[in-house]
């Protein structure tokens, strides 16, 4: 009973958080130190919140000590423990309350099963060991998927051995190129050229179009007449409808949808790098 009690005081901050005459200064300026916190960006209600709630959440690691203790011991490697420190800090900037910031923080970090993803078929970039496995499900006329694009690339720049990245489509029906672009992707694919496709698609998604298709696949040395024929193939349309049904099936409603090692990635794009960086 009492392991079971300590338990649910490690995940409930509001009920039986720290003391409120206990000194956090120490942790404060911990948390000053670390410019992805930016402690001087929150007032100080927000400051009071994140103490209680990193004093009062388990740790990422191995759920025995707080967050809080572990930022404070310099022998601890819970780097994690500052991913989360961040995450709180990220949700009280966004307007974020106590209760839905601690149900977010161990979504995150302890609650969230991995799923499993079928990407047989799918583009890859990287080895079929790395530890780091991404599967991304992108729309060629969306934004956020480009900016995505943008990121994923750089950071696997600075870890080619250690992530790799499987792509699957998921065109909008909002979006009324974005099967056509999806299907000539897929037609690229099968000469291996997707990679560049992808990103040249990306950089014009004001000229997304057959006559674009074509001119990529001539700047890649595609032979035209068999990537047109792919291209408008019945096998094509397939490939794109068999990745969004399985988006479907493990619940993805809009893009990009970002699985890190199996887990739903849930913040803003602009961390996308740091979160990755976690596992």
């Amino acid at each position: 009973m009492a392991a079971a009690a300590a338990s649910i005081c490690l995940a409930a901050a509001p009920a039986c958080g720290p003391r409120t005459d206990r000194d956090t200064s120490a942790l404060l300026r911990k948390l000053a130190d670390d410019p992805r916190v930016g402690v001087d960006r929150l007032t100080v209600a927000e400051r009071e919140t994140l103490i209680g709630l990193i004093g009062g959440i388990a740790a990422p690691c191995d759920g025995v000590r707080t967050i809080a203790e572990e930022l404070l011991d310099p022998a601890s490697d819970c780097g994690r423990a500052r991913g989360a420190a961040r995450f709180i800090a990220r949700r009280l900037v966004d307007g974020f309350g106590r209760a839905d910031i601690e149900a977010q923080v161990l979504r995150r970090y302890r609650d969230s099963q991995p799923v499993s993803i079928d990407t047989t078929g799918a583009p890859v970039l990287g080895p079929p060991d790395a530890p780091v496995r991404i599967v991304v499900f992108s729309d060629f006329e969306c934004p956020h998927c480009a900016r995505a694009a943008a990121i994923l690339h750089e950071v696997r720049s600075r870890r080619p051995e250690s992530i790799r990245i499987a792509f699957k489509h998921f065109p909008l029906d909002s979006h009324p190129m974005a099967m056509s672009a999806a299907r000539a992707s897929v037609a690229a694919h099968a000469q291996d050229r997707f990679r560049e496709f992808h990103d040249a698609l990306f950089e014009a998604p004001e000229s997304i179009g057959p006559r674009l298709y074509v001119e990529i696949a001539t700047r890649l040395g595609m032979d035209i007449d068999r990537f047109e024929i792919e291209r408008l193939s019945d096998a094509s349309a397939n490939v794109v409808r068999q990745d969004k049904a399985e988006g479907l099936r493990i619940g993805v409603e809009s893009t990009p949808a970002i699985f890190v090692n199996g887990r739903r990635f849930e913040d803003s794009i602009d961390v996308l790098a740091e979160w990755i960086e976690e596992d």
